[in-house]
């Protein structure tokens, strides 16, 4: 059975809503026989504490043991931030390029594009589905009209115009106070509230569970196609 651990180093809530959206990916491929794990934050920054020579390759050599794939994700955050990661020599994109070529095609990198919160929003209702609580809202006509009018062709196109500025994550949180107020129209005079309940980074494992994975979703982000491509092609090259 072909198994991939995921890495996701900059956050634990970001490995656990990837880890769920590809289990949704195989399980649309109809390869439900692929195993999904993620590794965490914390075994990451193990292995790479200066004291730990050759550490993140060691741990992957390790999880290969198991595994037939180790993927690392990260979000790419802007073409200025990923200028300024690759300018820094111990940076994480830098760390992880260099494991992924020291293994021959066992270890990929993808980068999120532009970060986690763009794979969220291919499925502008399913997010409205977990804002409201009800998952029934996917077939209310009311909240898939307001759904489609702030649903991205690309969302891999919503990027932050400079480093700090708005991008996905931004536009994600501006969207869930949208919903919040359409679902309850006293939260308009309620700012306080609405700062309270809107999007967190905390909420993107949850959000993830109502995500709908298919062919028109998949299309909505560049990177998340090519990542399940690969997982696609693992279950191929297994058969």
């Amino acid at each position: 059975m072909p198994s991939v651990r995921l890495w996701v180093p900059e956050s634990d809530y970001d490995s656990k809503a990837v880890c769920c959206i590809a289990k949704k990916i195989v399980a649309f491929y109809g390869r439900n026989d692929i195993t999904i794990q993620f590794a965490d934050k914390q075994g990451f920054n193990q292995a790479i504490h200066p004291k730990n020579k050759d550490g993140l390759k060691k741990a992957v050599n390790n999880y290969l043991n198991n595994n037939d794939l180790v993927i690392f994700l990260l979000d790419s955050d802007g073409t200025q931030s990923q200028a300024q990661r690759r300018r820094e020599k111990n940076s994480l994109v830098n760390r992880i390029e260099e494991v992924v070529n020291s293994f021959e095609g066992r270890v990929k990198f993808f980068r999120m594009v532009e970060e986690l919160e763009a794979w969220l929003l291919i499925d502008c209702l399913g997010i409205c589905c977990y804002f409201t609580n009800n998952a029934d809202n996917r077939d209310n006509q009311q909240w898939i009209k307001f759904a489609n009018k702030r649903q991205h062709g690309q969302t891999d196109l919503i990027a932050e115009a400079e480093s700090g500025g708005n991008g996905a994550k931004e536009y994600l949180e501006e969207l869930s106070k949208e919903i919040l107020i359409k679902k309850n129209p006293d939260f308009k005079d309620k700012p306080r509230n609405l700062e309270e309940r809107k999007y967190r980074e905390s909420q993107s494992s949850k959000i993830a569970e109502y995500i709908e994975i298919n062919n028109q979703t998949l299309k909505k982000n560049k990177s998340l196609l090519e990542f399940a491509k690969c997982l696609e092609q693992l279950a191929d090259s297994r058969q």
